[in-house]
């Protein structure tokens, strides 16, 4: 009979052995960080009518213009014309031109550079893991000598809850 018992034992643990290789496997809880930097530029800056801030009258010069449609030598009249500076600022840009026949003083220009920074952190946790083996301490009725007795050994064990 003692034969038996230990053949059905060791059967047991074997089956338990070939049910616990078919469970699934634990993985390792892992943290991944993705970063990522975006840069925007401004470079090209096309102002249709840009909008005048101040002017400033240097000096006035004479001119010699056709006094008619028809030209003819010495038929010319004088024509005094004021020479001014005018300047154009935006959050954009800044310029300054000057003259009757206007001129371009000079020219600033404000590119932007936006950085952009957006982290995503991802946690990728293991699944539960059912089967285990460890010590057990517990308290049980005997069968053979009809009542409750403590016990400590060794169990294996599938996890039906987990909290």
């Amino acid at each position: 009979m003692k034969t038996v018992s230990w053949i059905i034992w060791v059967g047991i643990l074997i089956a338990i052995f070939f049910l616990g290789r078919c469970s699934k496997r634990c993985e390792k809880v892992e943290t991944v960080k993705v970063e990522t930097v975006t840069e925007t530029r401004v470079d090209t800056v096309t102002i249709v009518e840009p909008v005048e801030t101040v002017r400033t009258e240097i000096r006035r010069e004479t001119i010699a213009a056709p006094a008619d449609t028809v030209y003819l030598p010495g038929d010319t009249v004088r024509i005094e014309v004021p020479i001014e500076t005018k300047e154009y600022r935006d959050t954009l840009y800044a310029l300054q031109i000057e003259g009757y026949r206007a001129r371009l003083n000079w020219v600033e220009v404000y590119p932007r550079t936006e950085y952009i920074y957006r982290t995503e952190t991802k946690t990728i946790s293991s699944p539960l893991r059912r089967w285990s083996l460890g010590p057990s301490v517990s308290y049980g009725y005997d069968i053979k000598n009809n009542r409750w007795v403590p016990s400590v050994g060794v169990s294996v064990h599938y996890a039906l809850w987990s909290w």
